[in-house]
């Protein structure tokens, strides 16, 4: 029994070495989605103030016309939308000291964070070894669970996409990948491109208890940088109507905790943001480019009065740092059947 349990041990180890041989040995794939990160920090460092930052997942790197957004509003736009992955703490504390006086917080966190993925998943490795600034923000036990137990998993996953990239090149027309964004850090690559049918795809298999304390980080955020003199508002993520009306039960109970607890802005409601099927590109979360038109009117008119209120009561000089002081922003279509004839 000794022997067989020393045998045990000493092929633990051996996987240990192994493992932590591969993670050392393997680096990081530069061509990864996620490498977007770096890029995206240094563009909140030194966009100018007042802007409009989006803080989220990937419903924002594909779902966003962030131009169109800044021509409308007069404000400089920062889409640091990337992946759910991370977790919404590592999100909310990634840019939080980087948030500055004037600036308008758009939250547009996936329905996923508030039901187990506040402190990511297995991605959230990737991202450390993409950008190892990320670390000092790494800080909460279920962060340090998450990376523990998804250690060996990501090591794998590291092994396997040697193997597969051996003999192959690399996409100059990726979709995932950092090429694939533009300057405000949009998704671009996929506008235009034949769209995939995400009706049968799943969404939200894990819709238990809403993450109380999803919420609460998301006040603490909020506390933070509104003390700084900016401003937080809460939008809602885009969804496929199937989607919805499959897990409305889940997402109505979110909705109604976030309206009893949540100390942010919340100017629409969850339906607001739900479209037809065609206007997705690949999956739940991800508009082509009609969805993404009509999103972004949409959001547009939910951050008008914000803006509006913002360049209020803002002295003459911090007015006229953004892109108000050059253009006036004009009205946008609100209504979804006005713009889509439009777009026909």
């Amino acid at each position: 029994m000794r022997a067989l349990i020393q045998r045990c041990l000493v092929m633990v180890a051996l996987v240990a070495v192994s493992a932590a041989i591969a993670q050392i040995v393997i680096p990081p794939d530069y061509d990864d989605y996620l490498a977007i990160i770096g890029t995206k920090v240094h563009n909140l460092e030194t966009t100018p103030s007042p802007r409009i930052v989006f803080v989220g997942g990937s419903n924002l790197a594909f779902g966003v016309d962030s131009p169109e957004v800044e021509r409308k509003l007069g404000y400089h736009v920062v889409n640091m939308g990337m992946g759910f992955n991370m977790g919404l703490r590592f999100m909310l504390d990634l840019i939080e000291p980087r948030i500055r006086k004037g600036d308008v917080v758009v939250l547009v966190p996936e329905y996923n964070l508030f039901f187990g993925l506040l402190d990511g998943d297995e991605r959230l490795l990737d991202v450390l070894e993409l950008y190892p600034d990320g670390w000092q923000y790494i800080h909460s036990r279920r962060q340090m669970l998450n990376l523990g137990n998804n250690l060996f998993r990501h090591v794998k996953f590291k092994v396997n996409r040697v193997l597969q990239q051996i003999g192959h090149k690399s996409d100059p027309e990726c979709i995932y990948c950092p090429r694939a964004f533009n300057q405000y850090g949009d998704i671009v690559a996929h506008l235009g491109k034949p769209s995939k049918d995400v009706t049968r795809m799943s969404f939200l298999r894990s819709a238990g208890q809403v993450d109380g304390e999803a919420i609460h980080v998301v006040n603490d955020f909020a506390a933070a940088v509104e003390a700084r003199g900016a401003r937080v508002v809460f939008l809602f993520p885009c969804l496929p109507e199937p989607h919805y009306e499959l897990r409305h039960a889940a997402i109505e109970r979110l909705e109604s905790e976030l309206h009893d607890k949540l100390k942010v802005e919340m100017p629409s409601s969850a339906k607001d943001y739900v479209y037809p099927v065609q206007d997705f590109y690949d999956w739940v979360y991800h508009l082509n480019r009609e969805g993404r038109t009509l999103r972004t009117a949409r959001i547009i008119d939910d951050l008008r009065p914000t803006i509006e209120a913002a360049r209020r009561e803002t002295t003459g000089d911090a007015a006229t740092g953004g892109l108000a002081g050059s253009r006036t922003a004009d009205a946008s279509l609100s209504a979804d059947g006005q713009l889509r004839q439009k777009l026909q």
